[in-house]
């Protein structure tokens, strides 16, 4: 469980059910003839009569459940669908795991591997990835393309089995050999990343065949939750706008999706966007917003407020923030413009000298001076100084720890419209009152639903404990291990770190799941 000390430490830096969102979403069309999506249905000679009336949907239905019961494997996995679909049955995700787990019990494939998304996304049944792990297993090894893909996907990101990145390729080269064609997305990704893939999976190597010398030499991050260093070798626009499309919220992808704010100056309906998704504190509008900056694309050419949003990017774990941050830092010039603008009472250069003196980038400055350059920052009303203000509060960076004193200086942000301030001043809420009315704690969670809807890093981590811990929420595992899974997924470390306790929590005894070594069991 994270603690509420930890949390706060959380809210200071940056604050699935599915293993990959590829997957999780169990009844996808993507694939409208694949047996494990909705729209199928076992093939019958006899449906030569159009249903067309209630009367005969009943007598189906009927049908369906006397099959089922007789112990026809297809009739039970139809009725699990049925049942999740509330079609013809009331919607009941219990009776729809209990269905088609008969079926897959007898080791129908395709049962196993809808048996296996339920399992890790926790619909009907208590959320076990290691058993979702298992069924997809065997699913892969009765050569079903989307068990394979599953089971290859729970190798990158060391969880649930130790990673072994040959052992992921070789079972998503398979499914792209039997045409699925997100094995193959995967597969390109994981060559963009530079990741060590090995012989194809063609060769005469089996499925069980330890891959662990491949794997442990590996030192990436996940795949899926790439907290880490990417392995690019550069951080351009392209890639920059590619996982703010992929990794924003709707709104912003969508626009994202269809402006070229990097080319186009006069295209500002997208800036728009992107600022008010850097404004709930979204990591990767911010590095976009900088990236802006740096390059005069829709706004005035400025390097001191691209740090600025590097900066505040980089505090929430941002893949890039901090890497773009750097190679500006150093520039020809650019320590000596932030310190004479600062000098000359520019609340931007003031908050950036002080995120470069705290990260180790900027050595003429003493903390105490760091702190008094936000501290004349959070006098004029300048709102990120407000926010890094309220941050050193919260955990006693440079001054004493004063969480009353922290959410004063968030509280003033809020009140001059800020987002991010009202956000974490509801993460805060959350974890440390401990004598929250019923009207307040309902108005807190619609702020964390509301920012997470909108890109906000903190209220997603924040949603993720509330789950965790039933407050607020009806207690729900599951949900905790999206929204922390998300989080993770956009870069954040400390939410890797709950995932894995979660997983810990729960994680049978044997070598085949100890992720903590760096030996890999056969698959």
């Amino acid at each position: 469980m994270i603690t509420r000390a930890t949390f706060f430490s959380l809210l200071a830096l940056a604050f699935p059910l599915c293993q990959s969102s590829a997957f999780g979403q169990v009844l996808q069309p993507d694939h409208p003839n694949s047996a494990v999506y909705k729209d199928y249905r076992p093939p019958s000679q006899g449906e030569l009569i159009r249903r067309t009336d209630v009367a005969y949907q009943l007598w189906e239905g009927l049908m369906l459940m006397r099959r089922a019961k007789s112990g026809d494997p297809a009739a039970e996995m139809e009725l699990g669908f049925r049942y999740f679909l509330g079609e013809g049955f009331p919607a009941d995700t219990v009776q729809a795991a209990y269905w088609i787990g008969k079926a897959a019990d007898k080791k129908m494939s395709i049962a196993q591997y809808n048996l296996g998304v339920f399992l890790n996304n926790g619909w009907g049944v208590p959320w076990n990835p290691f058993k979702a792990f298992e069924r997809f297993r065997s699913a892969a090894k009765d050569s079903l393309p989307e068990g394979a893909y599953a089971y290859a996907v729970f190798y990158t990101d060391n969880l649930v089995v130790p990673r072994d990145w040959t052992k992921a390729y070789h079972w998503l080269k398979l499914a792209e050999g039997w045409k699925f064609k997100p094995a193959k997305k995967l597969i390109d990704e994981m060559i963009r990343r530079g990741i060590p893939l090995g012989a194809d999976s063609t060769s005469t190597r089996t499925a069980d065949e330890d891959t662990s010398a491949v794997a442990s030499d590996s030192p990436l991050g996940p795949l899926f939750l790439d907290y880490g260093p990417d392995t690019t070798s550069r951080v351009d626009d392209l890639m920059l706008l590619n996982e703010a499309y992929h990794e924003g919220n709707e709104k912003f992808r969508k626009a994202l999706g269809v402006s070229k704010i990097l080319k186009d100056d006069r295209d500002t309906t997208a800036l728009a966007v992107i600022e008010s998704a850097a404004g709930v504190g979204s990591p990767e509008a911010l590095a976009v917003l900088g990236r802006c900056y740096e390059r005069g694309a829709g706004v005035p050419r400025d390097r001191v407020l691209a740090a600025e949003q590097y900066l505040r990017a980089a505090r929430m774990d941002s893949r890039h923030g901090l890497a773009l941050l750097l190679r500006l830092v150093k520039e020809n010039g650019f320590a000596d413009e932030v310190e004479t603008r600062a000098k000359n009472g520019d609340e931007d250069a003031a908050f950036v000298w002080a995120g470069m003196k705290e990260l180790g980038l900027d050595d003429r400055l003493l903390d105490n001076q760091a702190l008094k350059l936000l501290e004349e920052g959070a006098k004029r009303d300048h709102i990120p100084s407000l926010i890094e203000l309220g941050r050193c509060y919260f955990t006693g960076q440079w001054t004493e720890r004063d969480p009353a004193k922290g959410a004063t200086y968030w509280r003033k942000a809020a009140e001059d419209g800020s987002r991010d301030a009202e956000i974490r001043l509801a993460a805060a809420a959350v974890v440390g009152d401990t004598n929250r009315t019923d009207s307040a704690i309902t108005d807190t969670i619609r702020t964390l639903m509301t920012g997470a809807d909108d890109g906000s890093m903190i209220a997603q981590l924040a949603l993720g404990y509330c789950y965790e811990n039933g407050v607020g929420v009806q207690r729900s595992l599951p949900a905790a291990v999206r929204l922390y899974r998300d989080c993770a997924e956009r870069g954040n470390q400390s939410a890797y770190d709950a995932l894995k306790r979660m997983y810990d929590s729960i994680r049978p005894k044997g070598k085949e799941f100890d992720v903590d070594t760096s030996s890999a069991s056969g698959g």
